[in-house]
């Protein structure tokens, strides 16, 4: 992705607040704000089917690990990069953004399921 021209550069703090405030959810990415379609039936089954798969995989491992769907968002400082994943697993304590404690920072492994539309988003920048 190219830089964003400054007048049109939100902050993080900016997206957050807006955010917070929304109907709908929207990612960040390095400025930008993209707003998030929704799935298709054979999309939630898809994730439906990871979450149940991976929450068992996990329990008999015996560990304090947890999987999440897609309302848990997810910040990654490196990428400057806001987003809610289709799948998310946390161990351990959950670290989060700021004090509002609604975005965390410390996931052990996000999943994407692909879409034609999206593809070549979450394969990239994503």
């Amino acid at each position: 992705m190219s830089a964003v021209p400054k007048e049109t550069y939100i902050s993080p703090q900016e997206y957050l607040a807006r955010e917070r405030l929304a109907k709908h959810k929207s990612e960040y990415y390095q400025g930008e704000i993209f707003a998030m379609a929704g799935a298709s039936l054979e999309h939630n089954d898809i994730v439906r089917n990871l979450i149940v798969s991976l929450t068992l995989a996990l329990r008999k491992k015996g560990n304090d690990c947890k999987t999440y769907p897609s309302d848990l968002r997810i910040h990654i400082p490196e990428r400057d990069f806001y987003t809610y994943p289709d799948v998310s697993v946390l161990c351990g304590e959950p670290e989060f953004t700021d004090d509002i404690f609604d975005t965390i920072t410390n996931p052990v492994v996000i999943v994407e399921v692909l879409s034609e539309s999206t593809a070549d988003y979450d394969r990239g920048a994503k």
